[in-house]
């Protein structure tokens, strides 16, 4: 299992924090966002680790070496342009193509002990929440086992609130690469971003099933104010657990 986390974006809905720290660095409940996404990761035994650094690369790098060398084993591959989650993915395909299983775990998100439940789960297996605003994820319909129907990103007229919250396993790899392929010689899109939910749908249309989880403990930390709930939330359990 090879872990990837995409962490190149540059944080702009999280200025002026972001102007000289990249938001992956951003201290929550006193560790930055990717440290929990770490730790969460070692302690689900996840040691492969492969990061996609764009702005502000250095300060990441320098950060993971410093805390995590001999803990993890660590890649890091640059994103230049910076064109969208798809695009990243796409970046790294070399890397990602000598993984049997990849869990993508997106940079601005902690999961906490839904990392490992994941894990367990055989096939290639989304993480799923319902949100109240569906316009700004990238959406799934499920069924009533729980398989995914159909993937849309950001649906101007959602059919669905279950959102994908930024963590995917995925066991057909080469598949996903092939995909990625195509994706990136299309034409960008308006939005100025290749988004993976598109490649996607496209294993979906060829035959490539995926389960949909919904975790119980999603913290988005891609926002000023989900990210000031999410440091409360922490800071309150790290209380409890301490008393």
């Amino acid at each position: 299992m090879k872990a990837v986390i995409p962490v190149a974006g540059a944080g702009t809905q999280l200025r002026p924090h972001t102007h000289t720290q990249p938001k992956p660095l951003i201290p929550v409940a006193g560790k930055p966002i990717l440290g929990h996404i770490i730790d969460n990761l070692i302690q689900a035994g996840v040691k492969d680790h492969l990061f996609i650094v764009g702005y502000l690369k250095e300060k990441i790098q320098e950060y993971v070496e410093q805390n995590y060398a001999g803990k993890i084993e660590m890649e890091f591959v640059v994103q230049e342009p910076r064109k969208g989650l798809g695009h990243a993915l796409w970046m790294a395909r070399n890397q990602m193509a000598r993984a049997e299983e990849l869990l993508i775990i997106l940079g601005d998100t902690i999961f906490d002990e839904d990392t490992q439940k994941i894990l367990e789960l055989p096939g290639n297996v989304l993480a799923v929440q319902e949100v109240d605003n569906p316009l700004k994820f990238g959406i799934a319909v499920v069924d009533e086992d729980q398989s995914v129907v159909s993937l849309t990103e950001k649906p101007q007229i959602p059919i669905s609130n279950l959102a994908l919250v930024g963590m995917y396993k995925i066991e057909a790899v080469k598949a996903l690469i092939e995909e990625l392929d195509q994706l990136v010689k299309r034409p960008l899109p308006a939005s100025g971003e290749y988004a993976l939910t598109d490649a996607l749908m496209q294993m979906l249309v060829k035959g490539h099933a995926f389960r949909a989880f919904r975790v119980e403990n999603w913290f988005d930390c891609g926002k000023k104010q989900s990210l000031l709930h999410t440091n409360r939330i922490l800071l309150e359990r790290s209380k409890g657990q301490t008393q």
